[in-house]
């Protein structure tokens, strides 16, 4: 995949958002890192810091630069103008449902869990692929690696079985999601995470955008599947948009 000159979005500053910052700066791209403590991993290592969206017209190919802010608010208001064309999702939780939790608050909407779908999903989802059920919050966590293992550092796993332990896959994550709530969901929103090298990936932020507008043309009450998967794992929160 081509990065030189792409506009990468990185939500966290961690160790995981630093090995992001430190691979797409090495392939030329332009990255924003966006984190809420000040001191945290990744602001050492970017060009500089700024606190204006507008700092990213002057930003140059293999250049990064910092913002103090949280990763979600940050990301909503800069897709009000316009799209990156990746994020990283370096913060804990699903933050996909976050951005879209928040873009509708800003649209005087809310999200809440849509619980009674959660045994529903499960019935379409083998059992032995289920690693987390979180029934208050309504949200599950799938996995082709058993709960009992982890995945190998930095992994570049074929698409038909997992590298580690040699297991078949049925499908795609995307796509096995995209079963499990047929009928049950009235929108799923599963964004695929497209691997960018081992251990790192990045969904498309023109798709995620696209979604959020999509969102507005919605004027009545609905349920969704929002989420980030790739070919090994999955995370998605079941919700009900309230207007």
């Amino acid at each position: 995949m081509v990065l030189k000159g792409k506009l990468v979005f990185v939500m966290g500053g961690g160790r995981f958002g630093t090995n992001a910052l430190r691979y797409l700066k090495a392939k030329g791209a332009k990255v924003l890192v966006v984190d809420l403590n000040p001191g945290c991993l990744a602001k050492s290592e970017v060009d500089f810091c700024s606190v204006e969206l507008t700092v990213l017209d002057s930003l140059g190919a293999g250049q990064a630069v910092f913002f103090v802010g949280d990763a979600v608010d940050v990301l909503v208001q800069f897709l009000e103008i316009n799209a990156p064309d990746f994020v990283v999702t370096a913060i804990p939780g699903n933050a996909v449902a976050k951005v879209v939790e928040c873009w509708l608050a800003k649209r005087g909407g809310m999200l809440e869990p849509y619980l009674k779908a959660v045994p529903e999903v499960l019935k379409n989802i083998p059992e032995s692929l289920v690693s987390f059920v979180d029934d208050v919050s309504g949200v599950i966590v799938v996995s082709y690696m058993p709960s009992s293992m982890r995945c190998r550092d930095n992994c570049l796993p074929p698409k038909d079985v997992c590298a580690s332990t040699g297991r078949p896959k049925l499908a795609s994550m995307d796509k096995l999601l995209e079963f499990s709530v047929y009928k049950i969901i009235d929108i799923s929103a599963v964004l695929m995470s497209r691997q960018l090298t081992g251990g790192l990936g990045a969904i498309d932020g023109k798709e995620l955008c696209s979604f959020l507008k999509r969102l507005e043309t919605v004027h009545t009450s609905c349920t969704l599947a929002i989420g980030t998967a790739c070919d090994c794992h999955c995370v998605v929160n079941l919700a009900k948009v309230i207007k």
